[in-house]
């Protein structure tokens, strides 16, 4: 099927892929997302010739032209390197609604039709799902021991069993959780569909395509729960979700979780991708390297993901400048300095990144959770974090193998990893990529009966 009319395009000629970066990002009209896009611009003019190309895809629940202004900002901060780099920088407007899975659909459809390739996807946007704080709680713990309180919030209230909209008109439809599916599943979905643009990255610099899911600081094992992998029991689901996030990551590369991480991997010729950019598209899409699943995270930013009235917004901030002073490594304050190791992830050489996780993978370990990081004068760069279960870097039964890591402040309670805990940790990640696998499959074959009623 031919592009439908007023879609944006990007068609590379095949000789010119290695010149063209792409990049998607999604829940990119304000926040996080939208200084991820400013990054992108920046390190890109820092990292990449005069010869290459950036297309930044970005996605919000808005139709295009509704986010004309976003775009038109973009273009002017792109403008302030100077003409010469404006005219290498495309920015393209999508429409995603993470609580629709035919939002989803739809999107991945008219990337597959009008898109050549996609070097990397960052995986942004998400909800809480909360509905208000313990204020109690939140002055008295902030008061009495600030770093741990702004950096591990104890004092967030949601309510649990709250799920998305009915997807389908089938009888059969199981309810599907609304934080689940805006922060993990939905963003599986795209990037599953999404595969045969990715497997077309190749980059000679960067290596194969990158999904880079965006967790946060305050991701828990405690608060995941493998036999309700979607949080609807919870009342922590946010935070149940980024564990999942990082469980998925952690754990995408391992033996165990091997069948259910090639199943994601694959590209597949179903309704859902129909619609590809040429007929030959899917089958050359196929013979290209799989993509590389990392795990980022941008600190604690001021976020308006918990609506504040102006002066306790101040105030937040101030907690976060003071937590930074005392020594947080964590405490970004600002969305830009949290792009940071997401736009890291996306754009550095494989080389760089293979570089920054051998000592973890000389010892045993596997994959990194990169974070967002600052001095306490401000001065961003990228961090390793340690997770409950897997330590730093799947590296466990001995101190942090990296000094930095060693050096840096810790989360209260944090002990030293077993070769039980991680064990029980990849446990996790098989159980976890079985779960989502099985549950992509049974939500395409939903979809696909639901298309052919209508």
């Amino acid at each position: 099927m031919s592009s439908s009319e007023g879609e944006p395009r990007l068609q590379i000629a095949p000789e010119k892929l290695d010149e063209n970066v792409v990049a998607l990002i999604t829940g990119a009209n304000t926040g996080l997302g939208y200084s991820t896009c400013c990054r992108l611009v920046d390190e890109f003019v820092k990292s990449y010739p005069d010869t290459h190309r950036l297309t930044v895809l970005f996605t919000t629940r808005r139709p295009p032209e509704q986010v004309r202004e976003t775009r038109d900002e973009l273009n002017r901060y792109a403008a302030r390197h100077g003409a010469q780099v404006a005219g290498r920088v495309q920015f393209v407007a999508e429409t995603l609604d993470l609580f629709s899975l035919h939002s989803v659909r739809a999107l991945s459809r008219r990337l597959n039709r009008n898109f050549t390739k996609i070097d990397a996807i960052i995986l942004n946007a998400g909800w809480g799902g909360w509905s208000g704080l313990d204020w109690p709680r939140a002055i008295f713990t902030v008061l009495t021991d600030i770093v741990n309180a702004t950096t591990w919030p104890t004092y967030k209230l949601a309510k649990a069993g709250v799920t998305t909209p009915r997807q389908t008109k089938l009888a059969e439809e199981k309810p599907l959780g609304a934080v689940f599916c805006a922060n993990v599943f939905g963003h599986y979905m795209l990037a599953h569909n999404l595969m045969p643009l990715l497997r077309r990255s190749g980059n000679k610099r960067n290596g194969p395509g990158r999904v880079i899911w965006i967790s946060s600081i305050e991701a828990t094992m405690s608060f995941f729960d493998a036999d309700d992998i979607q949080a609807l029991k919870s009342e922590a689901a946010y935070e149940g979700s980024k564990a999942l996030t990082d469980i998925l990551a952690l754990t995408s590369d391992l033996p165990s979780t091997a069948p259910w991480v090639k199943s994601f991997l694959a590209v597949e010729s179903s309704p859902k991708n129909e619609e590809s950019s040429s007929p030959s598209s899917a089958e050359e899409s196929s013979t290209g390297p799989p993509p590389v699943n990392y795990v980022s995270h941008p600190g604690i930013f001021g976020s308006s993901i918990v609506p504040l009235i102006l002066p306790l917004w101040y105030c937040m901030l101030a907690a976060f400048y003071l937590s930074r002073l005392l020594g947080s490594p964590w405490h970004t304050v600002t969305t830009y300095i949290g792009a940071n190791a997401p736009v890291w992830l996306a754009l550095s050489s494989q080389e760089a990144l293979d570089e920054a996780e051998k000592p973890y993978r000389d010892n045993g370990g596997g994959h990194c959770k990169w974070g967002s990081s600052t001095d306490r004068s401000g001065r961003a760069y990228v961090a390793n974090t340690e997770i409950d279960g897997w330590g730093y870097g799947g590296v466990v039964d001995r101190p942090p193998v990296v000094p930095e890591d060693r050096a840096r402040r810790r989360k209260r309670g944090m002990k030293q990893q077993t070769p039980e805990d991680r064990v029980k940790f990849e446990e996790l990640g098989r159980r976890s990529w079985q779960y989502m696998e099985e549950l992509r499959v049974e939500w395409d074959r939903l979809l696909d009966i639901d298309e052919k009623s209508q």
